[in-house]
């Protein structure tokens, strides 16, 4: 992967995918910066990011946090990083240097291409830039080529991939085992995809990962990841899909939410379609199958490296031909559950998979696969057995072998009565061994290191040792050296005719190759629908409504993690309209805002106790939105979700020793990128905005943070705002009207229970208007707060709440330091009233002064003096 940026904050970037063998460039992200980079790292989850030497400290900062440290540096830890960070020099990142390399690249066709590059009138001396520029051409169709840095960043990356390539050229000069070719080139755009940061999708636990439970797994060692996915979006619906496809397929949908309506209805609809009852047999039937599937990407890797041999063994595993033989049939078996589904004739992924994919081609190749290996014998000897009949040429040599075999012992009697009979009893056996042929195994001498007999007293044959083994020494004389010239090698000439085999049902595969990847894409689509159609059934989600209105009308909504840990979860609507924009509100819009009594008001403030609901319902409510674009059912009981461009928030703090920034700049540049970013058709999420700081400089920055969007008028986003700042309110600082509603999560208050945790009862319910207070103290006594500090801030809170200046109710005294003042000032009387004697004429006639302050100190108060 790699990533630049350049001084106004633009970011590029392009990545290789070894598996697909696909180089893949992101469109540029204006003004993007850190948040940008941070979203593409959780996007990608690269191995190694290339750099170029004039990146920014923010960003070399950044990317140096979770990079792999080669040292054993005080700070590593002996930790592995997620990836390598390089540092290249900046001309690797040239954009006409990127643009040269993309033309140079040798991509499979995936149509035929419709600039002719070079006429046979053309000489081949002319024809260089004509080819380079109608190459361009093509590339163009596919890429992008005015994002300049992301076309640089390509180029970088193709260059490491050529030093790859010539690190992996073995010394023999045979290919390494990843040729780092390019077989394909996209670009991803954000055009149609809702943009959702990674502070956004931390925030709403999308993505949440957490330590392996495995301590080997998590290992420094180890090359398995050292993370897994918690409790998540991402983790909840990636657990029901049934394969690798589909899980890949999925985490892409839910990382790219789509902005397309008619794609996020054809979801739903495909949804609706596996949910209906008289389909749920051939539904689970499908998730049987899927599950039988396993990488076809990997597998077909596998027979595109070749075969050979290695260590006796054909490279090319049976593990491997038995899934490909089951994708076969699993492929010929979806097919049919397609066609028994009911209602599927108008939705694209079904029509799709009955259309394109040939039940003949597959049980044609399921058929090679059965008539050439044996899998049976294979199971039996650990190793890839050819079928009897795959080969009448294979078939005549095992036979051959076979009576070779049979007339070994036969061999071993004809040797013992050449040998003298002294020497009889030290012939072992004879055998026949790939590359040295037929052997006699003769006692090992260990006095001498060779045979006890090795052709002494036989002169007219010469024994010739070739190896020891242990106990054993392996003799050729005249009798295997006539059967060699008979027989031949003939181990090895069945290991050649088997890698014959085996490449010839390897080229009738990979002749279907690219049928194959399509099916399992379709499968992976096919699985990703299942697994949300799954979790729709498994928790009660419902299709929601999708809109062009920029109105957000859920009715009884839940958060999808939420009520998974409570016994009973409540539910809570949500109503909110954003900016018509400049055309106004269309007819759909209208027909929408009709269903509500009043206007919609574009932003919801909420207010009340700690630990009463506020921040759970306002991610709630984000992830149904979320949710709806990615195509899935909702967790409510209705809910009409228009189309919404981005979700940004402001919840989280995520702080970090790397970046020098205190909580309060994290969550002023959490704050930045959201107004920057925002449009009419946004969705903020404002958490407690301004705690960072003195509460007089956060209200005010909450309140004019609030009145900027509100000011903004027919463009203003929908925004749910949660904040202990009462004082905004109270005062007047922020302007109230139809476009700003309040609500507060019900409780019920208990003065007189003794016990705190029963004087508040959270009912989690919402309700209109502001809550009456925060009740910071009793979530404080809940919470073990000792009982001490809670009565002090209870008189605090109570004088606050009376007007009274809290400057002279914190200077009062207790009754400890009263009396401690009134001794001091007995004392300081007494001193000023102390008779001090003339030094001149009253010598030796008075006290010392030691002893006239000691009088003064040791005085005992009597009574009790007034301040």
């Amino acid at each position: 992967m790699a990533i630049d940026v350049d001084k106004d904050a633009k970011i590029g970037c392009a990545y290789y995918v070894a598996m697909d063998e696909e180089l893949v460039l992101e469109e540029e992200v204006s003004m993007g910066g850190i948040e940008a980079v941070d979203t593409l790292l959780l996007h990608v989850q690269p191995t190694s990011i290339i750099i170029p030497n004039r990146s920014p400290g923010e960003l070399i900062d950044f990317l140096e946090r979770d990079a792999h440290r080669f040292d054993d540096s005080e700070g590593s830890g002996g930790e592995q990083g997620s990836y390598i960070l390089q540092h290249v020099v900046s001309v690797q990142f040239d954009y006409e240097a990127g643009k040269e390399a993309l033309a140079r690249l040798d991509l499979e066709p995936s149509k035929p291409d419709p600039v002719e590059i070079l006429s046979l009138e053309e000489e081949h001396a002319r024809s260089v830039g004509p080819s380079i520029h109608g190459k361009l051409m093509r590339i163009a169709e596919k890429i992008n080529l005015e994002s300049c840095l992301s076309v640089g960043c390509a180029g970088a990356v193709l260059q490491d991939l050529e030093r790859r390539r010539n690190a992996e050229d073995l010394p023999d000069g045979e290919e390494g085992s990843i040729p780092f070719r390019v077989r394909s080139i996209k670009m991803n755009t954000s055009a149609d995809t809702m943009l959702v940061s990674a502070d956004s999708l931390i925030s709403l636990q999308i993505l949440q990962s957490e330590l392996h439970p495995n301590p080997h797994t998590r290992s420094s060692n180890s090359s398995e990841p050292k993370a897994k996915e918690a409790l998540s979006i991402m983790g909840l619906l990636q657990a029901l899909a049934s394969s690798a496809q589909g899980k890949k397929r999925l985490r892409q949908m839910l990382l790219r939410p789509s902005t397309d309506i008619d794609l996020i209805r054809e979801r739903h609809r495909s949804i609706a379609v596996l949910l209906r009852t008289e389909n749920s047999e051939t539904v689970k039937n499908m998730r049987k199958q899927l599950r039988k599937l396993k990488n076809t990407k990997t597998l077909l890797l596998h027979v595109r490296k070749g075969v050979d041999r290695i260590r006796g063994q054909l490279s090319i595993r049976v593990g491997d031909w038995k899934a490909l033989l089951r994708f076969s049939m699993v492929s010929a078996q979806l097919r049919q559950a397609i066609n028994a589904l009911k209602g599927v004739s108008d939705i694209a992924i079904f029509s799709r998979i009955c259309n394109e994919i040939d039940v003949k081609r597959y049980l044609h190749l399921g058929d090679i696969i059965i008539r050439t290996i044996d899998f049976q014998l294979s199971k039996e000897n650990g190793r890839t057995e050819i079928l009897v009949g795959a080969s009448e040429y294979l078939d005549g040599l095992r036979q051959e072998f076979a009576s070779v075999r049979d007339m070994l012992p036969d061999l071993k009697e004809s040797v013992v009565q050449e040998v003298p009979r002294e020497a009889a009893k030290h012939i072992r056996h004879c055998t026949v061994m790939p590359q040295l042929g037929f052997l006699t195994a003769v006692t090992l001498d260990p006095e001498t290191g060779e045979g006890v007999y090795h052709g002494q007293h036989h002169p007219q044959d010469e024994w010739r040792m070739c190896f020891v083994s242990e106990y054993v020494a392996y003799y050729k004389n005249r009798l295997m050296l006539d059967l060699d010239s008979q027989y031949g090698d003939l181990p090895s000439r069945i290991a050649d005719e088997e890698v014959e085999v085996i490449m010839a049902l390897a080229a009738a595969l990979l002749e279907h190759e690219e049928a194959i990847l399509h099916a399992s894409e379709l499968f992976g689509e096919l699985d990703s629908l299942l697994a949300l159609a799954l979790a729709a059934e498994k928790y009660n989600w419902t299709a929601p409504i999708m809109t062009v209105s920029n109105v957000i009308d859920v009715v009884d909504g839940r958060h999808p993690l939420q009520e998974l840990l409570t016994p009973s979860y409540i539910p809570n609507s949500c109503h909110l309209a954003g900016g018509c924009g400049t055309d106004g509100l269309d007819e759909d819009a209208r027909a929408t805002s009709g269903n509500r009594k009043g206007a919609a008001p574009s932003m919801l403030i909420l207010t009340g106790p700690n630990n009463s609901g506020k921040s759970v319902y306002m991610k709630q409510v984000a992830l149904i939105v979320y949710l709806s674009h990615t195509g899935s059912y909702v967790p409510a009981t209705r809910a009409t979700i228009g189309v919404t461009d981005r979700i940004l928030t402001r919840i989280a703090t995520r702080e970090t020793v790397i970046r020098d920034e205190s909580a309060f700049m994290v969550d002023l540049k959490q704050a930045a990128f959201s107004m920057n970013f925002a449009t009419r058709r946004s969705l903020l999420l404002i958490d407690e905005f301004g705690k960072g700081t003195t509460a007089e400089s956060g209200s005010a920055l909450f309140a004019a943070y609030l009145a900027y969007l509100l000011d903004l008028g027919v463009d203003r986003p929908k925004v749910l705002a949660g904040t202990h700042f009462h004082e905004i309110f109270e005062n007047g600082l922020l302007r109230t009207g139809t476009d700003v509603a309040f609500g507060h999560l019900d409780v019920r208050l208990d003065a007189q229970a003794e016990d705190p945790e029963d004087q508040i009862t959270f009912l989690f319910h919402l309700l209109p208007g502001r809550g009456p207070s925060s009740l910071g103290v009793l979530c404080a006594a809940i919470n073990d707060i000792p009982s001490d500090v809670i009565k002090r801030a209870e008189v605090i809170v109570a004088l606050e709440d009376s007007n009274e200046s809290l400057v002279e109710a914190c200077s009062d005294l207790s009754e400890q330091d009263r009396e401690q003042l009134s001794q001091a000032e007995l004392v300081a009387r007494n001193f000023l009233a102390l008779q001090v004697p003339n030094k001149a004429g009253e010598q030796g006639q008075g006290a010392s002064i030691r002893d006239l302050l000691q009088s003064v100190l040791s005085v005992k108060q009597i009574g009790t003096s007034s301040l």
